[in-house]
């Protein structure tokens, strides 16, 4: 095995592979697939799910023409607000790269990171009865917030077959910053447990591994049949 930097790869599959795997082998297709920091959009759930119904949500308008664009030609709605554990107003910290924004108020608040006042509502009062007896799929790609979105989400975290979360392995944002474990023990008390686990993000400083997108189903739901290795 080689000791270049350069022999490093991402550590899991990769979303498109694992999508290919639910529709193929697990024969899920999502009826609506909900994409939380949603920037510019995700290509590779619009593409492998092509007629479903797609919601992004987003809250910095520089990124909603982008946004736009990825999901024409699919049935979608878009959002220009923030998903939090409470509807009002937040703050967002914008640094050079938008796409690193945050809701969590980090520790450290570089004098040059732009800051801008949104509006939050949360993912039960946004889709109050849209989801009885349909597929769900969720996305949550919101800087350390993901935890939040999903409080504010309980009951549509019980109509969602698959749940996907980034998740950090450190507290970059500060102690509030929730990491791994307390994402897992969350679900877990929610009835979702780690289904699998997708792609991957390397440290800057040491290349050890920062962040993970962490799988979640139902404990005890069909994409679980059983214990058998």
């Amino acid at each position: 095995m080689s000791n270049s930097p350069t022999a490093l790869t991402k550590p899991t599959r990769m979303f498109v592979q694992f999508f290919w795997w639910l529709k193929n082998v697990a024969e899920y297709y999502p009826d609506i697939c909900i994409d939380v920091g949603a920037a510019g959009g995700t290509p590779s759930i619009n593409r492998s799910f092509k007629d479903s119904l797609h919601l992004a949500f987003e809250p910095q308008p520089s990124f909603i023409p982008e946004l736009q664009r990825e999901l024409d030609g699919y049935r979608h709605e878009i959002f220009q607000m923030a998903l939090m554990e409470k509807p009002g107003e937040m703050e967002i910290t914008i640094p050079d790269n938008a796409y690193t924004a945050t809701m969590i108020s980090p520790d450290y608040r570089e004098s040059d990171d732009r800051k801008l006042v949104v509006e939050v509502s949360t993912l039960d009062l946004q889709l109050n009865g849209r989801l009885e007896n349909k597929k769900v799929l969720l996305k949550t790609d919101c800087q350390g917030g993901d935890l939040d979105v999903i409080k504010g989400g309980t009951e549509v975290l019980q109509h969602c077959d698959v749940v996907i979360m980034e998740t950090s392995l450190y507290r970059f944002w500060g102690d509030h910053h929730p990491d791994f474990y307390d994402i897992v023990s969350y679900m877990k008390s929610q009835g979702l447990v780690v289904f699998d686990i997708l792609e991957g993000t390397f440290k800057p400083s040491n290349r050890a591994l920062g962040q993970v997108d962490l799988v979640f189903v139902h404990e005890d739901g069909p994409l679980r049949p059983n214990h058998r290795w």
